[in-house]
């Protein structure tokens, strides 16, 4: 038994000085600061795809406490969008949470499937305040495609500034 017990402390004396060796602090390690006076950073600069405001009429972004939560609010958009692709209910319906721009392009894609495709995954990520970046796979004919969508607090209310069919 001295033997096996020897041979035991020898291995874990052996693995102690592998881990033991000087390493390069390649990935030093961040802490995440914790206070409660710090904010995450809002998104300042609404999409304005070339238009020019006065300043009084400008659209203002909005904090992400004063708009709808994200999550459901995203998945009914979505569940909408779909139905419009595949012409089982009109355009219009979308068109108050849209960009101008993008409801034009919203427009040309309708028809874009003969029945509404079932949802495999909604990836949801806030780089920002009040932004909101979306990729939808879809599932159409056995084939899977993704629809990229980008939302964007602003006047009290997510306005979509993106719709791109992958």
């Amino acid at each position: 038994m001295n033997s096996a017990q020897n041979r035991e402390e020898n291995r874990e004396e052996n693995r102690e000085k592998r881990w033991q060796e000087p390493m390069l602090p390649l990935f030093p390690k961040r802490e995440r600061i914790k206070e409660p006076g710090i904010k995450r950073r809002l998104f300042l600069i609404p999409s304005n795809f070339g238009e020019e405001f006065d300043s009084h009429f400008s659209p203002t972004p909005t904090p992400q406490d004063a708009l709808p939560e994200i999550g459901g609010w995203v998945r009914q958009f979505t569940i909408r969008l779909l139905e419009i692709l595949s012409t089982r209910r009109s355009p219009h319906q979308l068109a108050r949470w849209c960009h101008r721009t993008t409801f034009t392009e919203l427009m040309t894609m309708t028809k874009s499937f003969s029945t509404p495709p079932r949802i495999v995954r909604v990836h949801l990520r806030q780089p920002l305040e009040s932004l909101a970046e979306v990729t939808v796979l879809v599932e159409y004919r056995a084939r899977i495609s993704a629809l990229v969508l980008r939302f964007e607090g602003i006047d009290g209310r997510w306005l979509c500034t993106v719709i791109e069919k992958v």
